[in-house]
């Protein structure tokens, strides 16, 4: 008697224990309990709509579309709310369109720039009608139409503006949305800057540097400073050589001062790649001594080649004005490895042949 009472404890802690074990293994077994996998909460700014805009399919977190067309990251347009239009359509743009059917009537000469200034004006005022005709424009009036309304759109609604653009065809959607964000960049540059600087390197990036490099507002020294905080890639480089394109022709003195005060490496060779492109037509001779203290090979040939082949007009030009640093002499002693000798002869010819009419 006094045993089975010291069992039933045992008992019913191995039955309980048994209890436990059948309980987990229901729920192991059971589909209805398991851990489902949950859909992520939708993003109302990653709508249906939105990833249309961009061409998108997938979003990752570094900001960018992933496009399947193209293979590639796309950027999303930048986040400005506070730079949106309040309700659309209460305006009346009658008169947008009497005059665009007034310039179809102009002279052909005429019709690019009074379509062009027309279009700036009505994308400000009513986006969708002026997109609406901007369809109507010539083939080959359509790519300068197409950024200057985008960089006008840009400075009242570049997030609006900056979708439309990644929503063209490849090659107008790198030209539109570089566009706009210059034209950000003119009322608010640091956003404008941080958003070019954030993108990853490609085409975009790549784009809008240059943009941006080519409508900075300011002294060129600040252009060329900033510039030189970016990391290095085609976007910078591209960029750092057209500052310096246009200081070469404004102000080469100081131009020259910054490129022989920066320590060597690629900023400076490109630097001074812009520079000797931008003293090309006042002094040949010395756009060809600082196209040659370029460092990197392959850069320095690229533009000791371009020279070569603009040597027919240059050479001519300086010629019959009198300008200093001809270029006969020095191109004729250029390497082989670097300008080959069919190319200089080639060039010779065209000069000699132009020199002798």
């Amino acid at each position: 008697m006094n045993h089975s009472s010291n069992s039933l404890p045992l008992v019913l802690g191995l039955a309980a224990g048994l209890g436990v074990v059948a309980y987990f293994l229901l729920i192991k077994n059971d589909p209805v309990q398991q851990t489902q996998v949950r859909e992520p909460t939708p993003n109302p700014d990653n709508s249906q709509s939105s990833q249309q805009q961009v061409g998108a399919v997938a979003n990752n977190d570094t900001g960018y579309s992933t496009n399947p067309s193209q293979n590639q990251l796309t950027p999303n347009p930048p986040k400005r709310p506070d730079l949106k239009r309040g309700s659309e359509g209460t305006t009346d743009t009658g008169h947008f369109t009497t005059q665009l059917k007034l310039i179809e009537n102009l002279p052909t000469n005429e019709q690019y720039a009074a379509r062009r200034k027309l279009l700036i004006e009505w994308v400000t005022v009513d986006p969708k009608s002026a997109l609406q005709a901007l369809e109507q424009v010539p083939d080959d009036h359509r790519a300068g139409t197409l950024s200057a309304i985008a960089q006008a759109w840009g400075k009242v609604e570049p997030e609006a503006a900056a979708a439309w653009a990644l929503k063209l065809p490849k090659d107008d959607s790198v030209r539109a949305l570089a566009a706009s964000v210059t034209g950000w960049f003119q009322v608010d540059r640091v956003a404008a800057k941080s958003y070019a600087t954030e993108l990853e390197p490609g085409p975009y990036r790549t784009e809008i540097l240059k943009s941006l490099a080519a409508n900075w507002a300011g002294p060129p020294r600040s252009a060329a400073e900033w510039l030189g905080t970016l990391q290095d890639g085609a976007g910078r480089n591209q960029a750092m050589s057209s500052v310096f394109s246009v200081w070469g022709r404004t102000n080469p003195s100081l131009a020259e001062a910054w490129v022989m005060q920066s320590p060597h490496g690629t900023i400076r060779d490109h630097a001074t790649l812009g520079l000797s492109r931008g003293l090309l037509t006042r002094d040949p001779g010395k756009a060809l001594r600082y196209a040659q203290q370029i460092e990197d090979t392959g850069v320095k040939a690229m533009q000791l080649r371009s020279m070569v082949n603009d040597y027919a007009r240059s050479c001519i030009s300086c010629h019959r004005s009198g300008k200093p640093g001809c270029l006969r002499g020095p191109v004729t002693d250029l390497p082989n490895s670097l300008v080959p000798a069919q190319q200089k002869s080639r060039v010779f010819n065209i000069v000699r042949r132009n020199l002798n009419n």
